[in-house]
């Protein structure tokens, strides 16, 4: 329809204004709404009322001219009646351009290909929204571009530097976007290229790896939560000591702190040492084969402690250009982490494409891995019983889409429990199923609580790898999971899993429904679960990054030759 939803308007002025353009494209001017309300952001309050006074350009585009009124000639400087894939590549470029309910009137792979010309023709941001739950919409008085033939979500964003934010409108969600698009070119640094070459080019498919000499390895973590990210540093540690190599610990910390370590994990350290906080690492850590940060932040720090750094890349919330809980200044910080001289690897080949199409670092993937022996399938009989696993603090997680999925499921007559295994408590309202909260349990309680479920529930927005899932596939769980990412190295739509849209909660409960009703299905999803997770051993994994760890190595002994 030629308008959008108005409770978005103030945000959209605010990511436009921040920019402070001089010029600006208007694609799908529709009634003329945008263009009345960028006048008034931009030239009104400054005394320029008469429009040859006005000082910023603005530019619209509206495939339907029938849509045209007296707004369209007084307001735009200038509009194209054409559809914009027909006039973009005429078009100069502009400081910003706004596509407000637009994509979602293209196919997917016609968007995706529009979508990249246009950050093309931006010189500061595109600015983007649409709706999570796009209606079924056709033509509107004649306009057959009004039709409705996609929906969009996160992930579909991520090759772009973004920053993007999700607004609460009725039972919906505008998801709004914000693209740079400044630093799409590939890494021209000649320093950083050799780098990076140096191990995608000479890493070799991973066998069964002899141990060759010792590493000395040191792992600086960044904290003692329960995370995904921490679990698998600490597996890292617990694996390598156990494949004769020396590992030691390191954490910054106060003075209550004995132990790098946390409390909750069985892993054991040759050596840990925690570091008071105004103190340098390098006063601290010297002459490693390898030094492993636990977070980006620390690798600057760590540089001056005359050994190789390596970062693992496995993803976190301004990563995937969400600053719901931190500061967008967190976005220029990245942008000088990544250009930094050191190793980098990533977790899957979501986050590796990610790292290249963002800030030029070829990487390679070292995924993460389940280990086997510790999940696997139980034999309880059946009782409907589905599991969810995280903390529901975390936005991105998006168990609001969960719970609401769970609700509609109930509605329908689908009976059902939920056991939730989370770190802290969640303060949802409204829930209509029974709900079983399992409160921060020890670590090695946590299989037992896999195998107790029937399926598996995962919603996150995003991930970069995505643990949960592939440990309940381990335990053979049939599972349904948002397309998030990260799960795609591991997940075979429709054949170990079912993968539906990020955000689309009447598909998590279709999914959910077909599996509760269908024990064949749930059957043939538990065996290949179970076969994909074998593949992902723990094992696996950790032989992948000990032969990055030794390429490093040599890497340093020929730098020192």
């Amino acid at each position: 329809m030629p308008t959008s939803w108005y409770q978005a308007v103030s945000v959209i002025l605010d990511k436009v204004i921040e920019e402070r353009p001089e010029s600006i494209l208007d694609i799908g001017v529709g009634f003329g709404k945008y263009g009345v309300m960028l006048r008034e952001a931009f030239d009104i309050p400054y005394y320029r009322y008469a429009k040859e006074s006005w000082f910023v350009r603005i530019d619209g585009v509206e495939a339907f001219e029938s849509y045209k009124n007296p707004i369209h000639d007084y307001v735009y400087d200038n509009i194209y009646y054409q559809p914009i894939e027909e006039c973009i590549d005429s078009l100069g470029k502009y400081d910003v351009i706004l596509m407000i309910d637009i994509l979602e009137h293209f196919d997917k792979e016609t968007g995706k290909a529009l979508l990249q010309k246009i950050v093309s023709h931006a010189n500061k941001a595109v600015i983007i929204s649409t709706p999570v739950k796009p209606s079924v919409q056709g033509e509107y008085l004649g306009n057959i571009f009004e039709t409705h033939r996609s929906k969009w979500f996160v992930k579909d964003f991520q090759q772009f530097d973004i920053h993007f934010s999700l607004l609460d409108i009725y039972d919906n969600q505008a998801l709004i976007v914000k693209i740079y698009p400044n630093e799409l070119v590939p890494q021209k640094n000649e320093t950083l290229l050799s780098l990076d070459g140096y191990l995608c080019d000479n890493i070799q498919p991973i066998g069964n790896i002899e141990l060759k000499e010792k590493l000395h390895v040191a792992y600086v973590l960044p904290h003692k939560y329960i995370t995904g990210g921490m679990k698998m540093l600490l597996e890292q540690i617990k694996w390598l000591r156990s494949r004769g190599h020396i590992v030691v610990a390191y954490l910054k910390g106060s003075a209550d702190n004995q132990s790098a370590i946390p409390d909750w994990s069985d892993a054991k350290a040759d050596k840990d040492v925690v570091i008071p906080y105004e103190h340098s690492y390098s006063q601290y850590i010297r002459d490693y084969d390898v030094i492993v940060a636990g977070w980006q932040g620390q690798i600057p720090e760590l540089m001056h402690c005359n050994s190789p750094v390596m970062y693992w890349e496995q993803g976190h919330e301004p990563f995937f250009g969400d600053f719901t809980r931190v500061s967008t200044m967190n976005r220029n910080a990245s942008k000088m982490l990544y250009s930094l001289p050191v190793y980098f690897t990533a977790v899957s080949d979501f986050v590796a494409d990610i790292l290249l199409n963002r800030y030029g670092r070829k990487t390679v993937v070292i995924p993460n891995g389940v280990d086997t022996d510790v999940f696997y399938p139980g034999n309880h009989a059946y009782n409907n019983t589905i599991l969810l696993v995280g903390n529901p603090t975390y936005p991105f997680k998006n168990f609001r889409a969960a719970v609401t999925a769970l609700n509609i499921l109930w509605r329908r007559g689908c009976r059902f429990k939920v056991n939730w295994v989370c770190q802290l408590a969640p303060s949802f309202s409204g829930i209509e199923f029974p709900l079983n909260i399992i409160l921060n349990p020890p670590q090695n309680k946590i299989p037992e609580h896999y195998r107790d479920a029937d399926i598996f529930l995962f919603t996150s927005m995003y991930e970069g790898f995505g643990m949960p899932p592939l440990e309940a596939m381990a335990s053979g769980l049939p599972t349904v999971c948002t397309d998030c990412g990260g799960v795609n190295m591991y997940i075979r739509p429709g054949e170990n899993a079912l993968l539906v849209d990020g955000g689309d909660v009447q598909a998590i409960a279709n999914a959910l429904s077909f599996l509760l009703e269908n024990e064949n299905a749930r059957k043939v999803l538990s065996e290949n679960a179970r076969k994909t997770a074998l593949e992902f051993s723990l094992n696996h994994s950790l032989s992948a990054l000990e032969n990055v760890l030794y390429h490093i190595k040599k890497g340093a002994n020929k730098e020192q030759a």
